[in-house]
């Protein structure tokens, strides 16, 4: 564990990545990160995460940007030395919760609790400032039930802004509490936001934990199940369901036999002719362990400053977790940047394994050079997309990326729609080319809806075209492909 802040190291299973923390290390790590002042996203991760996450691409982008996935299920632990290094243990959000009230106190940090059923979460800040005396609680709400995009999102904020705590709780369940902090993380003043569930229930007395002994021998999901039969069978089923699926696809992929790829590899040459272009050329080889790979992410860093970064997996039979989880981190830092990670030439089995684990939908993959630089240029000219006005008609090309994070670019390049709708009444449609869009979040959706809304009140039409599949599949996860995509 790193003392600067910084988040360990990831490992994928099942395309989701998990930090290889223990309790005491994850509380050190938030208290950490805490002082740092610099906000930062925790997940408490289950198998129910991982089977959600592979039907929805939002969520499973949640996870991967996220700064510390916590295991919080003995499936994903036990699972864990099938994919590479095996995780030190379950790290709950159930227990966590009480652990940082404790050191919370200690430390002089507040804490404040959003969500949970009306009066929850005031009562769990109660029973822990019953327990540690000297705790600082800055607030709690438990805002009324509406799907995300239909949350008071401002007045949310302008409480958590007035109470300014260090850590704050969401419990809005998942994966809405993810989605939630993934909208707001980047511009919030809270070190600390984690989504912690059912936490809230357990510390209020709402909802009894399993026995000790049951949690043992990892029976308290059954106990869960019976006082919630109706909901939790269903989703226990559905998470059996998936691991066998899922468990059958990974078995396919790594008795696969190992072949080459015909593309060549990178020489130097071909090296000194992509630096030209602003690329970083590299070959990647199996790592060690846990050493070698924080070395080369660190020549990555030290090298790759301002370029894109490619990296030949010519040599590359195979990924195990931690390698996956290189390459995960590898291609978040290049996007913090405002660059992207290429993939090059993946033998059929690794390509195989992206597309099992979902990773194809986050990965750039090529196999020639002059592909590489056919990515990385539309990159380049579409990050910001872009509006265009003639005869009325606004045309409106969404980046390649609409985001959390790129979403206040693209606004003020939108900013002069809602002048023209309050203006002389001289624009007549608004057209959303959608053809270069790769992702979008939920605050993208929200932009949109709010556009939609916008321009409805003025009596103008708008419409969206060229939606690919991959970012459909966010409207539809999100039940606004009706709102959004049809007149």
């Amino acid at each position: 564990m790193q003392s600067d802040g910084s988040s360990p190291l990831p490992q994928v299973v099942y395309g989701v990545p998990f930090h290889n923390v223990a309790f005491d290390e994850a509380v050190e790590w938030i208290v950490d990160r805490v002082r740092s002042g610099r906000p930062a996203h925790v997940a408490t991760a289950n198998l129910d995460f991982v089977t959600q996450a592979w039907r929805d691409p939002e969520l499973q982008r949640i996870l991967i940007d996220a700064d510390l996935v916590l295991p919080d299920g003995f499936p994903i632990v036990k699972l864990a030395p099938f994919f590479g290094p095996r995780l030190k243990g379950r790290v709950t959000g159930s227990d966590l919760v009480p652990m940082l009230a404790e050191r919370a106190a200690r430390e002089g940090i507040a804490v404040y609790a959003l969500g949970g059923e009306a009066g929850v979460a005031e009562h769990a800040m109660a029973v822990l400032r019953q327990r540690h005396p000297r705790l600082k609680t800055a607030g709690t709400f438990a805002p009324p039930f509406a799907p995300l995009l239909d949350l008071d999102h401002r007045a949310i904020l302008r409480r958590i802004e007035q109470a300014r705590p260090g850590i704050l709780l969401v419990a809005l369940g998942s994966p809405k509490q993810e989605k939630f902090i993934g909208m707001h993380v980047r511009g919030w003043n809270v070190p600390v936001a984690i989504g912690v569930g059912a936490a809230l229930d357990f510390v209020a007395g709402v909802q009894r934990r399993a026995p000790a002994w049951m949690r043992k021998v990892h029976l308290e999901w059954l106990w869960r199940a019976a006082g919630n039969p109706r909901r939790l069978f269903r989703r226990y089923g559905s998470n059996l369901r998936f691991i066998v699926s899922a468990s059958r696809k990974m078995m396919e992929v790594h008795f696969m036999a190992d072949k080459p790829v015909a593309s060549h590899p990178v020489e130097s040459a071909d090296a000194e002719r992509l630096a030209q272009a602003g690329i970083l050329a590299e070959r990647f080889l199996p790592l060690a362990g846990e050493a070698a790979a924080r070395d080369l992410l660190g020549r990555f860093e030290a090298e790759g400053a301002g370029r894109h970064l490619l990296l030949d997996l010519h040599a590359v039979p195979w990924l195990d977790s931690l390698e996956l989880g290189v390459l995960l981190e590898a291609s978040k830092r290049c996007r913090a940047r405002g660059k992207r990670l290429v993939l090059y030439a993946p033998r059929p089995k690794v390509m195989r394994l992206l597309e099992t684990c979902r990773l194809t939908d986050y990965f750039d993959v090529a196999f020639t050079f002059e592909t590489v630089e056919a990515i990385l240029r539309n990159v380049d000219e579409h990050r910001d997309g872009g509006t265009a006005y003639r005869e009325g008609v606004l045309t409106l090309e969404l980046p390649i990326e609409l985001t959390a994070a790129t979403l206040p670019v693209f606004e003020q390049e939108t900013d002069f729609i809602h002048r023209e709708l309050n203006g002389e009444g001289l624009l007549k449609s608004v057209s959303v080319d959608a053809a270069r869009l790769d992702f979008i979040d939920s605050s993208g959706l929200g932009f949109l809806i709010a556009l939609k809304k916008a321009t409805q009140d003025e009596g103008v039409s708008m419409s969206i075209a060229n939606l690919a599949a991959k970012p459909r599949r966010v409207f539809e996860v999100a039940r606004v492909d009706k709102v959004l995509l049809h007149a």
